[in-house]
């Protein structure tokens, strides 16, 4: 099964580390032996090490999330200075971009992420890196740029569709609500959920496990924010066809749901 990047999940978990009295060393970015010599790759792994490094230290909540924030990002702005951006190649592109996504810098991200959707070298990209798009160009304040953007992987295959719904749920619509928008991503928040139906994964691995026993939660939560949003947008009758859509049978319970 392909599953979605998590990524950006860890960078969060990375930075409720980063703070305290005890932390431990991270590499130096202004160390002049490696400054311009950082690729993408490298230093997304060194986020997803320090995502691993730091992870026990989330649970002691030894610093606030807004704190956690703060630090993650000034390290993610730090280790850009290692890395110089006209070398850095098209197919690789979406690796910086999500460096750039986590320092904040969300039009410098755009750049490449437009960058890596026009290159990608698999499917899996493709699907993974528009959605990345829409989340910046919701979070820029585009949000019918990042509908069309989100849009544009639904005709991916089964096996690519399973990103799509948790992108929109918990990246997409979040960056994009409250901009005069609503009920355009109620809409595509409901059309996430039926791709998400007709997503096949693989129940024998532990990715697919996870997928298909969290897939439940995540349509529930987003009935309840699709109804939301269009509350918001001043359309409640839409909200309430919307809520009882939610609770009954969809065609893709009734069949359409595979697996491999």
């Amino acid at each position: 099964m392909r599953t979605p990047s998590f990524v950006a999940a860890c960078f969060v978990v990375v930075a409720v580390g980063m703070g305290g009295c005890q932390s431990p060393k991270l590499p130096d970015p202004n160390d002049p032996k490696t400054v311009g010599v950082i690729a993408p790759d490298v230093l997304r792994n060194l986020l997803k090490g320090a995502a691993t490094q730091f992870y026990s230290r989330v649970r002691t909540r030894e610093i606030t999330d807004a704190e956690a924030q703060q630090y993650l990002t000034e390290y993610a702005n730090d280790l850009l200075k290692t890395v110089q951006a006209k070398d850095v190649p098209a197919d690789r592109a979406w690796e910086y971009a999500e460096v750039l996504m986590t320092a904040k810098r969300w039009k410098d991200a755009q750049k490449f992420l437009e960058l890596a959707v026009k290159n990608p070298d698999s499917e899996d990209r493709r699907v993974n890196d528009n959605l990345r798009l829409a989340r910046v160009q919701a979070t820029l304040g585009d949000v019918d740029a990042a509908v069309k953007s989100a849009r544009s992987v639904f005709n991916a295959k089964p096996v690519d569709k399973a990103p799509i719904l948790t992108a929109v749920l918990l990246e997409i619509v979040p960056a994009g609500e409250g901009k005069k928008k609503d009920a355009e991503l109620a809409l595509l928040l409901e059309e996430a959920v039926y791709q998400s139906r007709d997503a096949q994964v693989d129940p024998s691995t532990e990715a697919g496990a996870k997928y298909l026993a969290a897939r439940p939660f995540h349509v529930r939560n987003a009935w309840e924010k699709i109804q939301e949003l269009y509350e918001r947008a001043g359309k409640p009758e839409e909200g309430a066809k919307a809520a009882q859509r939610g609770l009954g049978p969809s065609r893709s319970e009734t069949g359409n749901v595979q697996s491999i």
